[in-house]
C-alpha cells in the first residue's frame, strides 16, 4: 500500500471535521428528550445507517469508522497507533479477566486497537504473547504477581504508557512527547483528586500513577497527605494549566468538570500543530475531538435515561 501524503490526509481530515457537532447542535440535542434526540442525531448521517433508537451502536459505529480512517489515512501509522493503545488495553483487561474468571467476554472487546480484539483474546488464554506490544508482554509475563484484578489495570494503565516511551524515544516527535507527558500529569493529578475524595491510602494512589509526565513523582504522595493541592501539585511543564483547573476545582469540587477541562488542554496542545500541514498534529487532534464527542454523547444520553 502506497504511504498517504501529509497534504493529502490533512486535507481529508480538514473535511471530516465538518462532521463534528457543532454549538447549535448540540444545544438542539440537549434541549430534545432521549428519542427525540436520537433522531436528531441519525438525521445528520451520524451512525452510518445504526438503528436510530439505539444511541451507543450509534456512537460505537462512529468510532469504529474513525479509527478505520484514521489508520487509513496516517501517514505515520507508527504516531497514530499511540492513540489507539487504550482500546488495546481495555481488551486486554477484558480478556484477562474473562480468563481470570472463566468468563466468556466477546461482547465487551472492541474493535479500533493496534491488535485486533480475536488476538488479543487468544494470546491472553494461551499465554503467546509475541504479537502484542512490548510493554503488554512485560505485564503478562507478570500476571501471576497481581494480587487481584485491579492492581492487574492498573499495571495494563501504566502498559500504556511505557509502549508510548518506548515508540517515542525509537520515532521522536516533540508535539506527541509534550502531549503524552501533559497527558501523564493531568491523568495523575485526577487520581490524586479522585484518591483524596475516595479516601485511598499512599499505597493504592501509587499503584495507579503514570509514568512520563513532568510533576516530581514525590508530589502526588504529598498532595495526598496533606490535602494542598495547588502548591503541591502545581509543578511541571504545565503547572499553569494544572493551576487554572485546580482553582476551578476548589470552587465547585466537580471531578467530572476537572475531567473535561484536562481534555480540553490536552486537545488544545494537539491544536499547535494544526496549522501545518507536514504534522501529525491535525489528525491526531481530530481522533482526539472524535473521541471526545462519544464520550459527551454517552453523558448526555445516560442523563436523558
Amino acid at each position: 500500500m502506497a504511504t498517504v501524503s501529509y497534504p493529502f490526509a490533512v486535507g481529508r481530515i480538514r473535511a471530516l471535521e465538518l462532521k463534528l457537532i457543532d454549538a447549535l447542535r448540540w444545544a438542539r440535542l440537549r434541549e430534545a428528550g432521549r428519542e427525540e434526540a436520537a433522531r436528531l442525531l441519525s438525521e445528520t448521517g451520524y451512525g452510518n445507517g445504526a438503528p436510530k433508537d439505539d444511541p451507543e451502536a450509534m456512537i460505537r459505529t462512529e468510532e469504529e469508522e474513525t479509527r478505520r480512517v484514521i489508520a487509513e489515512l496516517s501517514p505515520e501509522p507508527a504516531w497514530t497507533d499511540l492513540f489507539l493503545l487504550p482500546i488495546d488495553a481495555h481488551n486486554l483487561k477484558a480478556a484477562y479477566k474473562g480468563k481470570r474468571l472463566s468468563q466468556d467476554v466477546s461482547r465487551l472487546l472492541t474493535e479500533g486497537g493496534t491488535v485486533q480484539p480475536e488476538i488479543m483474546r487468544l494470546s491472553v488464554e494461551t499465554g503467546e504473547y509475541s504479537m502484542l506490544p512490548e510493554a503488554f508482554r512485560a505485564v503478562l509475563e507478570e500476571a501471576d504477581h497481581f494480587d487481584s484484578l485491579l492492581s492487574f489495570s492498573a499495571a495494563v494503565d501504566r502498559a500504556v504508557f511505557e509502549q508510548i516511551r518506548l515508540v517515542l524515544r525509537k520515532k521522536k516527535n516533540p508535539l506527541l512527547s509534550r502531549y503524552f507527558s501533559a497527558q501523564a500529569d493531568f491523568t495523575n493529578v485526577l487520581s490524586v483528586l479522585r484518591a483524596a475524595a475516595l479516601k485511598w491510602d499512599r499505597e493504592t494512589l501509587l499503584q495507579v500513577l503514570l509514568p512520563g509526565g513532568t510533576i516530581p513523582e514525590e508530589a502526588f504522595p504529598e498532595a495526598l497527605a496533606s490535602g494542598q493541592f495547588i502548591p503541591v501539585l502545581c509543578k511541571g511543564e504545565f503547572s499553569s494549566v494544572i493551576q487554572r483547573v485546580l482553582e476551578d476545582y476548589a470552587r465547585d469540587g466537580q471531578l467530572v468538570e476537572a475531567e473535561k477541562r484536562f481534555t480540553q488542554e490536552r486537545i488544545a496542545l494537539l491544536n499547535e500543530g494544526q496549522d501545518d500541514a507536514f504534522s501529525i498534529g491535525p489528525i491526531a487532534c481530530y481522533l482526539m475531538r472524535r473521541e471526545n464527542e462519544a464520550r459527551e454523547l454517552r453523558v448526555l444520553f445516560a442523563q436523558k435515561a
